[in-house]
């Protein structure tokens, strides 16, 4: 790991046209069960290119003046990448998006979710190291990848709020295998727009599942994470008919020699229909499903984040009011059609001046019982903050 780290740094010294971006967001947190904070976060971006590459280093920080778990300074991104005619490589520390639904993404299974800095943010992601071969062939691709390393993955301790876990938790990882086992990974993306356009990838996965196992450690008295090896085929699809979007998110995954775990599967279906200038404002309205099953009875269930989308309904909608100051809200609603859990998130940003965007949000998240997140009867948020990009 360190040769190859400073391999990339020494790529990226040699690179011209550098591009330098950060954002800084100052935000207060009102937590209804824990009392109120104020944090710092942000991101400080360099990338850069030349004849023959280009890269990218990306730092993230957050900063709690509360909670001590909460303060961190961490390289996300770095990567160096060549384009050579109809392919291009990838090697470094990157961040991989596969997902079309709007509430949450049952195919992103490439890097860890950022669960300190927000278990509610599917956009909060930490940087795998990884290598990745893409073939173009017009408009698809196909890729293959590699992930070299499984990282631990921290969730702070019981006195951050949102604490999902009975035990006081330990960061460092079991593994089936070790930590420098690869996961690799095949996909195709295919572009259609013969009859209705459409895009499509088909993902085979071999490797470490971001879903993990939870067990104790230290003789009972901690908690952590096992992670196992499995073989998954995942599929996201998206398709427009005249004024709509259909969308798909699916998975079958197959654990590899881990008795206490079920093979599953996981669907996620959902539709997007836009009305534009109603009352100068544009409306887009969201419904999805969410379905989550085992296949055999009797094993592990429910030990994941990802399971609160088990038989569960998503309704939202995001309002674009078109003014001069890029004024947005989103609401948005997700039930547990069998359990009654319910998650209630309303979100809205202005800018202020070039640089500057006011934002804030509400959210409820009431658990269904015998949850790992049913530590406490109900879950309110409140926050507002000021954000500044240069």
């Amino acid at each position: 790991m360190k040769r190859s780290l400073l391999l990339i740094l020494f790529s990226l010294a040699g690179l011209e046209a550098f591009e330098f971006k950060s954002t800084v967001d100052l935000m207060h947190v009102e937590y209804a069960h824990s009392g109120g904070q104020t944090e710092m976060n942000g991101n400080v971006a360099l990338s850069g290119k030349n004849s023959f590459a280009e890269g990218k280093m990306t730092l993230i920080y957050l900063y709690s003046e509360r909670y001590k778990e909460k303060r961190y300074l961490r390289l996300n991104e770095l990567y160096v990448a060549k384009n050579m005619r109809e392919y291009r490589v990838e090697v470094g520390k990157r961040l991989l998006y596969w997902g079309e639904l709007e509430g949450y993404n049952i195919t992103d299974v490439f890097n860890q979710k950022n669960y300190l800095f927000d278990p509610f943010d599917k956009s909060a992601k930490l940087g795998s190291w990884s290598g990745t071969v893409s073939r173009y062939f017009g408009d698809n691709v196909l890729e293959a990848g590699v992930k070299f390393y499984e990282e631990d993955m921290e969730f702070g301790n019981s006195r951050t709020p949102y604490y999902p876990l009975p035990l006081t938790y330990s960061s460092q990882l079991n593994l089936q295998e070790g930590h420098n086992t690869p996961t690799w990974y095949i996909s195709y993306a295919l572009t259609g727009d013969a009859i209705v356009e459409s895009e499509s990838r088909i993902i085979f996965w071999h490797g470490y599942d971001m879903k993990r196992n939870f067990i104790a450690g230290d003789y009972g008295q901690t908690v952590v994470q096992y992670a196992y090896r499995v073989n998954k085929a995942l599929l996201l699809s998206h398709i427009v008919y005249e004024d709509m979007i259909f969308k798909l998110e699916g998975s079958y995954t197959d654990v590899i020699d881990y008795a206490p775990m079920s093979d599953y599967w996981q669907l996620g279906l959902g539709a997007e229909k836009s009305f534009y200038d109603i009352a100068g404002a544009d409306v887009t309205l969201y419904a999805e499903y969410y379905r989550y099953g085992y296949n055999d009875e009797g094993k592990v269930e429910h030990v994941d984040i990802s399971e609160i989308y088990d038989d569960d309904l998503f309704l939202a909608t995001r309002i674009i009011f078109n003014d001069t100051r890029s004024s947005e809200v989103k609401i948005g609603m997700l039930y547990d059609l069998e359990k009654s859990e319910r998650v209630f998130k309303a979100e809205a940003k202005m800018r202020l001046l070039d640089r500057f965007v006011l934002h804030a949000e509400w959210l409820r998240f009431i658990p269904k019982e015998n949850s790992l997140l049913s530590t406490f009867d109900d879950h309110t948020r409140t926050q507002f903050g000021i954000s500044y990009s240069f």
